[in-house]
């Protein structure tokens, strides 16, 4: 008999800022793994056996984090994953009917994440910044079939159907919308989001041919804000759709009836279903319009530049939740990974002087922008919007980096450094060069 959750451990188991050019700048390291997501339709016997296991794999978490912190607080000894692997074969044999019943390479996989958070937590140690211990879980939502051996694949279905067949749970309905990449599978992860359940399998598929050594034939510059989400250094603007604006009314009144229940019924546990629902719903409207956006960008363009901001810090600053829905880090990642994909360029630069910098003649705005101006005018006659204009500079200084680029020097390069009323100003030239460093 499956002893409950919250029995303890003893009980249950009987023991006690530079440049970042992104791969695609890079020669391509096969293999390379391209996931696939798919919406997966459990039996309800096969949603409490993923149910069960779930919460089975979080008191494996708990447990194995407890024995982590006992043995260094009372023996001040280390245990690592090796020790952890090596006792999991005494756990599962002593609770056949709990976590003896998940599949062996799943339960490893939690320990080998847990193992991450600790490998993390010491490197933020040394690196001074904040340590974030791991922590205890509430709840697991997902699990992952870390092997390829077959523990989870698509098979067909009856009618030209399809399953995903799981070792230990069985064959769930799965809807495959597009076609699988070819290539084998190596991890199986399956996950809840409110009432719904999905399937990411990552499939191993032969590297893209590298960028070429030539000039870029249709490069484009991206500015990211807030008043036009994106404004593209061909003049191209795009507004922003605010999703979580125009869905705020209707999260408000679901979440106010989740006050209004009793904790612990039934009926709050569906009203909060109804509000996982309505942000669900604003998540994938959300992907869905940057999956359109990104699309279109790197089928137009062979070179996509954009800013190395700051996200962690927009999202503390005046602004976080249009920042959130704004949905920059999406943008940035969609095109890098698409852009790899067909032998792109994507390229970040540093986000430092962009907006104040004129993109025809060099030369920093004096006195310098602030928000309320939207409009850029430069002594040299230049005058346009001023996100046009960073998006200008965000596409010459990323010409500069490539190899083959066409970007040209600007006096602020090449003259003497300008002043700005008895203010010294650094000019690019006397900055450490940046461009041989090549990150993800």
């Amino acid at each position: 008999m499956t002893m409950p959750a919250s029995a303890s451990p003893s009980t249950r188991w009987g023991v006690s800022e530079p440049l970042i050019c992104f791969p695609s700048l890079r020669e391509p390291l096969p293999p390379m793994y391209q996931p696939s997501k798919y919406r997966l339709y459990p039996f309800p016997d096969q949603k409490r056996e993923l149910a069960r296991q779930f919460e089975e794999l979080r008191f494996l978490w708990n447990y194995a984090l407890e024995r982590r912190r006992e043995a260094w607080c009372k023996e001040k000894r280390s245990v690592s994953y090796v020790d952890q692997c090596r006792d999991l074969a005494r756990w599962r044999a002593y609770d056949t009917e709990g976590i003896g019943r998940v599949y062996g390479h799943v339960a490893q996989e939690t320990l080998a994440r847990l193992d991450d958070s600790f490998q993390h937590f010491f490197r933020r140690v040394k690196d001074g910044g904040t340590p974030g211990f791991p922590r205890f879980k509430r709840e697991v939502r997902s699990l992952c079939y870390p092997d390829s051996n077959g523990s989870g694949a698509i098979v067909p279905g009856r009618n030209g159907t399809h399953r995903l067949h799981l070792s230990r749970v069985g064959e769930i309905p799965i809807e495959v919308h597009r076609t699988p990449p070819e290539g084998r599978v190596k991890t199986c992860s399956v996950k809840r989001e409110g009432d719904r359940w999905f399937a990411v399998l990552t499939y191993e598929v032969s590297a893209p041919a590298p960028p070429p050594a030539t000039p870029p034939v249709s490069p484009v510059g991206v500015d990211l804000g807030l008043s036009h989400l994106a404004t593209l250094s061909t003049g191209e603007v795009v507004e922003p759709p605010k999703f979580l604006l125009r869905a705020e009314d209707r999260l408000a009144r679901a979440q106010r009836v989740v006050a209004r229940r009793k904790k612990g019924s039934h009926r709050r546990e569906k009203a909060k279903l109804r509000v996982a629902r309505c942000h669900a719903k604003v998540r994938d409207q959300r992907r869905d319009f940057a999956h359109q956006l990104t699309t279109g960008w790197v089928r137009d363009h062979d070179l996509i530049a954009v800013e190395d901001m700051d996200l962690r810090g927009h999202m503390e600053g005046s602004f976080p939740k249009a920042t959130a829905d704004a949905g920059w880090g999406m943008l940035r990642q969609m095109s890098a990974y698409k852009q790899g994909r067909r032998s792109g360029r994507y390229v970040e630069v540093p986000t430092k002087g962009t907006t104040q910098t004129c993109s025809g003649c060099g030369r920093l705005h004096d006195p310098p922008l602030t928000l309320e101006d939207r409009t850029y005018e430069c002594p040299c006659g230049l005058r346009l919007d001023r996100d046009l204009n960073a998006a200008r500079n965000i596409l010459a200084r990323a010409l500069r980096a490539i190899p083959g680029g066409t970007g040209e020097s600007t006096p602020v390069e090449t003259g003497p450094p300008p002043h700005r009323k008895g203010r010294r100003v650094r000019s690019k030239k006397q900055e450490p060069p940046r461009d041989s460093e090549v990150a993800r």
